[in-house]
């Protein structure tokens, strides 16, 4: 493990069973400092992996052990609070979105609410028989069954709802936009 002269400067370079020594000595101690900012222990465990990976990748860069324990404390560390600042901008994207729904949802509310009750005002300005056959068309009844609780025909039902269908166009005409949009 250690080469060099008689120098002060004495260079280290690790090998795999090194390496593997290093690993099992800190890696518990660095899966429970890096939870100390994660919360989280699998989000350790894969900072610490990716701390160790970083160490092979220069192992022929440090002089000295020490540097090597500093180093991985170091990248750890780093690591750890750049996953805390991902996770950070991760929750507030996310708290926007719904924020944004939650305002969607009642805009949303508002212009159906809205929408209802203009056609509701211009359902009312209709003769009765076509008021009757209009409401129960929005309630989602076919013609078969308006003329049966009317007790009305069919093609009565069907011609009185052309001739509605008429005059709303008439009284919704300056809400038409408003409507074709949202409806």
């Amino acid at each position: 493990m250690v080469t060099g002269t008689s120098h002060t400067m004495i260079s280290i370079k690790l090998n795999e069973q090194e390496f593997h020594d290093i690993f099992n000595k800190y890696y518990v101690a660095l899966c429970l400092f890096a939870n100390q900012y994660t919360e989280n222990q699998e989000t350790s465990a894969d900072i610490v992996q990716d701390s160790f990976a970083k160490l092979w990748q220069i192992r022929e860069d440090f002089f000295y052990l020490h540097q090597v324990k500093a180093f991985l404390y170091t990248a750890v560390r780093n690591k750890a609070l750049n996953e805390l600042e991902h996770s950070k901008v991760v929750y507030e994207y996310a708290k926007n979105v719904i924020e944004k729904k939650k305002d969607s949802f009642f805009h949303d509310a508002i212009i159906e609410k809205e929408t209802y009750r203009i056609v509701s005002e211009a359902i009312d300005k209709l003769p009765n028989q076509m008021k009757s056959i209009m409401r129960l068309a929005l309630e989602g009844k076919k013609n078969a069954e308006i003329a049966n609780r009317l007790n009305i025909s069919t093609e009565t039902v069907h011609t009185l709802k052309k001739i509605a269908y008429k005059k709303l166009r008439e009284y919704l005409k300056g809400y038409y936009y408003l409507l074709f949009f949202f409806v």
